[in-house]
């Protein structure tokens, strides 16, 4: 178990003293307030004495007390930050870092509602790059045929996905399926049910199926990007890619970052062959969920993500 959840799991199992557990201590306090109080007073006229004027110092039993106040608070916003769908607290945009950013990004998925699709269904995406607004039905499965539709100023295309059967597809050519031929294919499902729903094992995973060479920081970033942008992650699966992504080396936060609909938020980026920030991943400045891609690379940005029964089924 990560620290995240084993902090949530704590606040969630340990209850508030009682209040007669308290009122011991409460009595003490307010005893000893009063005896400092007490013995700070002035003495009476006739035994006052002409003092040179001095400044007044406070008490230091009082001065100690601020210190553990102060003590106190820190710890109180550590556990802010550190555990934002507990006590409502997030890191400020313009203070967050990178891996703070991600962390928080995990506990946020992990308050979406947990919807395990069947293997005949479709996960419906709906995203912006530019002024050109996407749809897409992918099976689940990657057995049965698809739907892309793409619209822009210039008209509304649409093409077919075909399905993988029995190791065989139909082939398209532009946005024309071939009738009566068919291709060797692997199916392609829209919905991985095998991805690693903690972080350790998510690392691993993401090693082991790398796009790019051992240690590539931006290929990785690429592959973390994907998963999220192309198919449908179940919370405890999202969650665990946050907190791998957590881990990349060279991470830095874009306090200022901006999605290709032009939703604000705040950034992550790291140190790619093209100079750093050329992807920026953009979330939630208050939610902390995905909103998509900005960055000198291109922008997008993911409006909609649903699980439908059939193809052209709006979310």
């Amino acid at each position: 178990m990560d620290e995240m959840r084993l902090l949530q799991q704590f606040g969630e199992e340990t209850g508030l003293p009682a209040a007669e557990r308290l009122a011991p201590a409460r009595s003490r306090l307010a005893t000893a307030m009063a005896a400092t109080v007490a013995g700070s007073s002035a003495p009476a006229a006739s035994t006052v004495r002409p003092m040179p004027s001095r400044p007044r110092r406070t008490p230091r039993r009082l001065v100690l007390s601020g210190v553990a106040a102060v003590g106190l608070a820190a710890a109180i916003a550590s556990a802010l930050v550190l555990v934002p769908d507990r006590f409502g607290g997030s890191t400020p945009p313009a203070q967050a870092d990178a891996t703070q950013v991600l962390r928080n990004a995990a506990v946020a998925a992990l308050r979406v509602p947990d919807v395990e699709p069947r293997p005949d269904q479709f996960v419906y995406i709906r995203s912006q790059e530019g002024s050109e607004l996407r749809e897409s039905w992918r099976s689940v499965d990657g057995t049965r045929d698809g739907l892309i539709v793409e619209t822009a100023a210039a008209g509304r295309t649409e093409w077919v996905v075909p399905g993988c059967r029995n190791g065989r597809a139909v082939p398209v050519k532009g946005n024309t399926v071939v009738p009566g031929e068919t291709e060797p294919c692997t199916p392609e499902p829209a919905y991985r049910a095998d991805l690693p729903t903690d972080a350790a094992a998510m690392r691993a995973f993401l090693a082991k199926n790398a796009s790019g060479d051992p240690g590539d920081a931006n290929a990785l970033g690429k592959d973390v990007l994907h998963y999220l942008s192309d198919s449908y992650l179940r919370p405890r699966a999202r969650a665990a890619l946050y907190e791998a992504a957590a881990t990349m080396p060279d991470l830095q936060a874009v306090p200022s970052a901006k999605d290709a609909a032009g939703r604000p938020g705040i950034g992550v980026t790291w140190s790619s062959t093209n100079g750093p920030g050329e992807i920026v991943l953009v979330f939630h400045p208050e939610t902390h969920t995905f909103l998509g891609v900005g960055g000198p690379a291109g922008g997008s940005a993911v409006l909609a993500v649903a699980i439908v029964d059939r193809v052209g089924q709006p979310a």
